[in-house]
């Protein structure tokens, strides 16, 4: 370090003393500073990203319950609601609606049909009258295999994966994209 004379001190000894403990005092308020900016801001980034390490939403893709295998013993669809857990940042749902589903039986086999229309996503409903499921908004006609009959509709309604154990029937819930011609799910 470089000793300057002053007129007090002609050696430059308490100027080199003062000026270090003044660099020692500046460098340990720097230190701290920089210790209360990062205990507020480390954990305020961690909370501001922790959406951005989980999934933005969960609930569909699993099987999830539609009801007991004794309900779905006759010839007509039933509709059953489906709830599963939903979680969205830093939400969680217990028991919310994700969709609904028509489950009818064909033969031996338990079928799963989407309730969403595939021309633009609107409610389909069973007309049992005629016999066939029927989407208001834009009439269309759908069998109960689930084709178009007639109507807009680019595809017939989507099949759902069906899962039955111990008595219980359980549905893959999932959604499609609406208006192409291709089951394409939406991610």
């Amino acid at each position: 370090m470089v000793q300057i004379p002053s007129d007090d001190d002609p050696t430059g000894v308490k100027a080199t003393a003062t000026s270090s403990r003044r660099n020692l005092l500046t460098a340990a308020a720097g230190a701290l500073g920089v210790g209360l900016a990062a205990s507020v801001l480390g954990p305020t980034l961690v909370f501001l990203g922790q959406p951005l390490r989980h999934d933005a939403t969960s609930g569909e893709g699993d099987f999830v319950p539609a009801g007991p295998e004794t309900l779905f013993t006759g010839r007509a669809p039933v509709k059953v609601d489906l709830y599963a857990d939903r979680v969205d940042a830093w939400n969680r749902v217990i028991q919310v609606k994700i969709g609904s589903a028509f489950v009818l039986r064909k033969g031996a086999e338990l079928v799963a049909l989407s309730s969403v229309c595939p021309h633009l996503g609107c409610g389909v409903d069973y007309d049992a009258g005629a016999d066939k499921f029927y989407c208001a908004c834009h009439k269309s006609y759908f069998s109960l295999d689930g084709a178009v009959e007639s109507g807009p509709s680019p595809r017939g309604l989507d099949r759902l994966e069906l899962a039955q154990a111990e008595q219980l029937v359980t549905i893959r819930y999932q959604r499609f994209k609406t208006g192409v011609e291709s089951k394409e799910p939406i991610t």
